[in-house]
C-alpha cells in the first residue's frame, strides 16, 4: 500500500516535470541572434537575482556570529546532560 502511494507521487512528479519541459521548448528553439524582447527579462532577472544572492551573503554574514554560539552552547548543554546521566547511572 506505501509503495503505491509513492508511485502515485512519483507519477504526479514526472507528469508535471514533463510539462514543465514540454512548455519551455519553444523557448529552447528561439534563436539566438534575433532579439524576442525577453533580453530585457533576463537582464532583469539576473540583476535581481544578483542583488539577492548579495543580500543572503551579507545576512548570513551577520547571523552566523551570533548563531554559532548559541548552538554551541545547546550541544554543550546536551552533551553535559547525557554524561551527568551516564555519570549517575540514570540512562
Amino acid at each position: 500500500m506505501k509503495f503505491m502511494n509513492v508511485k502515485k507521487k512519483f507519477v504526479s512528479v514526472l507528469v508535471a516535470g514533463a510539462l514543465a519541459i514540454a512548455t519551455a521548448v519553444p523557448v529552447f528553439a528561439a534563436d539566438a541572434g534575433t532579439s524576442t524582447g525577453l533580453s530585457s527579462v533576463e537582464t532583469a532577472l539576473t540583476t535581481s537575482f544578483t542583488s539577492i544572492g548579495a543580500s543572503m551573503t551579507s545576512i548570513v554574514g551577520k547571523i552566523l556570529p551570533i548563531a554559532l554560539p548559541v548552538m554551541g552552547i545547546l550541544v554543550l548543554v546536551g552533551f553535559g546532560i547525557k554524561a551527568f546521566k551516564k555519570v549517575t547511572n540514570k540512562a
